[in-house]
């Protein structure tokens, strides 16, 4: 995983402070987005109408959604797909164009979308550092003692490496989730090893989802690490629908 190095032209208003590209496969795109510098007359500019249950919602959610629609219609031009604004399942996972596999996350003013059109599950999180006494009350159902010990070996804080592990089982999850339709907890899958210098982890199932994704199935992940925030990105091979 590298960061997206290729500024998508400046969109004036103040609210999208950047978005940017890197076309590799999977494509990652990054946005910065300001929430103080949201307004409604952005998305009807824009022609990304509110769905009506976030038309009375708070800034910040009106905010993500916007940011985030728009980055999605960036990526999705990169596919040759003009116009794609992107909708929710019943499930509230979301719905992307035939033969696209992708994934979406946001934390406070930071968006990341990966894409591809390989068969691959795909799941991306963007998390900022969760706090110390979080990670320490958090770790009883996040980790296992195997898991903890490899966290305290990392060069970092605990609560730094507590927030790559969470990170790294949202990407999983999200992964799956269009594979199998089935709810994960944290145990089902266990961090193996993570090569620090070249930003990889390895996570390995605990529990037998279905034929395709047995126990002992290993996936590989990526990570982008930042000041104050980690990025992270799961793929795993899955068969053509």
């Amino acid at each position: 995983m590298h960061f997206p190095d290729q500024p998508l032209p400046p969109v004036a208003g103040g609210f999208i402070l950047s978005q940017r590209l890197h076309h590799n496969d999977p494509l990652l795109a990054i946005g910065c987005f300001d929430p103080q510098h949201y307004r409604d007359a952005l998305a009807e500019a824009w022609g990304i109408r509110l769905p009506e249950r976030l038309q009375r919602a708070v800034v910040k959610r009106r905010a993500e959604y916007l940011a985030s629609r728009l980055l999605v219609r960036a990526v999705m031009a990169e596919f040759g797909i003009a116009d794609f604004i992107l909708t929710n399942a019943p499930d509230r996972s979301p719905r992307w164009p035939e033969g696209i596999q992708a994934s979406l996350s946001h934390t406070t003013g930071t968006l990341v979308v990966a894409a591809t059109r390989q068969n691959l599950a795909i799941g991306v999180d963007v998390e900022r550092w969760m706090a110390e006494n979080t990670a320490h009350e958090t770790a009883g159902y996040l980790m296992n003692a195997r898991e903890q010990q490899l966290l305290r070996t990392l060069p970092v804080s605990f609560n730094a490496a507590a927030t790559l592990l969470f990170s790294l089982k949202e990407s999983l999850y999200k992964a799956l989730w269009p594979q199998l339709h089935q709810p994960m907890e944290f145990t089902d899958a266990a961090l193996v090893t993570v090569d620090w210098s070249q930003q990889r982890a390895l996570l390995r199932l605990t529990r037998t989802f279905s034929t395709d994704f047995p126990a002992g199935t290993t996936l590989q992940a990526t990570f982008l690490w930042q000041p104050h925030q980690v990025i992270t990105q799961v793929t795993h091979p899955v068969k053509p629908g």
